[in-house]
């Protein structure tokens, strides 16, 4: 049976028994071999933003490897995450759940309450209750206090300390590849490589050297194109070559072993760049990420998809190419028939960012369509700038009009995408545009009351004045160098 007619024949049944194997229990038995269902890879990159990478517009990167997967894959490029923030993103991704619905609503090594509950049904546990040896290497942010078998995990290849979530070299995976080339296997590598270090920085990576005079400030980032930041674009570019780098140890690993037809190959980030306006923020610059998917004989390589996409669609997406059943609690939707050419036409009219915590309390809920952007803002309290606030430029670009990251928030924002893709000008008050504010919010409200949102109705509070002291320049130093 060809893997085409195998997977058509088990999304149809809607079962995980379709093979005549089921595997129970916590997932340790006996590992599934059958050749019809492909290997999974998914991969995920911290704080690279949608346009980051050259394969999505940016020349001044070299990602010959993200770009090979493109290539030979399909990219979709107008992709969302569900929270500009790691802990509630990640737990989205393998929930396919919002972070109201599951839970994860901050980040967990801070407010370790907010963490993935313990057996928790996730993407790893499903795969690994049906004969897949899943693992996981880098990054554990979604219940980074707990175990991450709890989680579906067989096994983890990084050690538990936060200096262990950054990935530096190829050679575990590699090995988990070669020891499982023979069985069914889901690999989770999640590179940290665009994130700042502890202590706000960025470091060029060894042997990936970029000049800051080669390079210029992203135009969608909307920060100004000062000498101070294209150094720190040019660090950001360095560690995003690492990663593409790693990236294509494993590309050739499958290669080399003649597994690269019969696997899956999934490519996201967490959210938009760690610059002032974009990580943390529901515009487009901090919740548009790349998103590819690779897997030959299904996929027509070179394809693109320009209709909306969400990251809670990535778990049943993965779960059909499985030939698995989703979960009815799961609240994305399968993008199955798009990347295998059956559907052209788009899968979501909008779709729904979040935010309530990061390091502090920043409530913001936002609907967004293909031409217009809501924002409901639940609070007064400013942005702030994150790991940037021990850098002067930063505050100084705060001085900016088109910069308010340290200024109190309005309660709502409307912006037209088509003529203002880089969300300028707030037209919520302009009374031209009244009835589209309306509609708008029509459409985010739905959603909340469909999906049991608790901010559904809360009232917009002044906490500006009371947090004054998260917009002072602090300086912070890196425990893990």
């Amino acid at each position: 049976m060809k893997r085409r007619d195998f997977l058509k024949m088990t999304a149809l049944a809607g079962a995980s028994t379709a093979l005549g194997t089921t595997f129970t229990g916590c997932g340790r038995g006996v590992l599934s071999k059958d050749p019809n269902r492909p290997n999974v890879i998914f991969i995920t990159a911290d704080d690279l933003g949608w346009k980051d990478l050259r394969c999505f517009g940016n020349t001044e990167v070299k990602t010959p490897n993200i770009d090979r997967l493109a290539k030979e894959g399909m990219m979709f490029t107008n992709a969302f995450v569900v929270a500009s923030s790691c802990a509630p993103s990640r737990a989205s991704f393998i929930t396919g759940q919002y972070p109201h619905t599951n839970g994860v609503t901050a980040l967990t090594h801070i407010k370790k309450s907010k963490s993935l509950r313990p057996f928790y049904e996730t993407l790893p546990s499903i795969l690994s209750e049906n004969g897949y040896n899943t693992a996981l290497e880098g990054k554990w942010h979604v219940s980074p206090y707990l175990p991450t078998g709890w989680y579906g995990y067989r096994e983890r290849l990084s050690g538990m300390l936060p200096k262990d979530f950054w990935i530096e070299s190829s050679e575990k995976a590699l090995e988990f590849i070669e020891e499982n080339k023979e069985n069914r296997f889901y690999l989770e590598l999640n590179y940290m490589n665009n994130h700042r270090k502890d202590d706000g920085e960025f470091y060029f990576a060894d042997g990936f050297p970029v000049d800051p005079e080669d390079v210029h400030v992203p135009e969608y980032w909307t920060l100004p194109d000062w000498e101070e930041i294209r150094l720190e674009v040019a660090k950001f570019y360095s560690q995003t070559m690492k990663m593409d780098k790693m990236i294509g140890d494993v590309l050739n690993k499958l290669d080399e072993l003649n597994l690269t037809d019969n696997t899956l190959i999934v490519f996201v980030s967490d959210n938009g760049p760690p610059f002032p306006g974009n990580k943390m923020t529901l515009y487009d610059r901090g919740t548009g990420v790349p998103l590819i998917f690779r897997l030959p004989g299904v996929i027509e390589p070179g394809t693109t998809y320009d209709g909306l996409a969400n990251t809670i669609d990535i778990m049943p997406t993965i779960l059909e190419a499985c030939g698995l059943a989703v979960p009815e609690k799961t609240q994305g939707k399968s993008l199955f028939s798009i990347i295998e050419g059956k559907k052209t036409d788009d899968l979501h009219e909008a779709v729904f960012t979040e935010m309530t915590d990061h390091v502090f309390y920043l409530p913001t809920r936002a609907a967004r369509t293909k031409e217009w952007k809501y924002i409901k803002n639940y609070s007064d309290i400013a942005m702030g700038l994150d790991q940037n606030n021990h850098m002067e430029w930063a505050h100084r670009v705060c001085e900016l009009p088109n910069q308010p990251w340290k200024s109190p928030r309005v309660p709502e924002e409307l912006y037209d995408l088509k003529n203002d893709p880089n969300e300028q000008v707030n037209l919520a008050e302009n009374p031209k545009y009244q009835e589209k504010l309306e509609e708008m919010r029509s459409i985010l409200e739905a959603h909340m009351s469909e999906t049991k949102d608790p901010y559904l109705g809360r009232d917009f509070t002044k906490d500006y004045e009371l947090n004054l002291d998260i917009y002072e320049m602090k300086v912070v130093e890196d425990k893990y160098k």
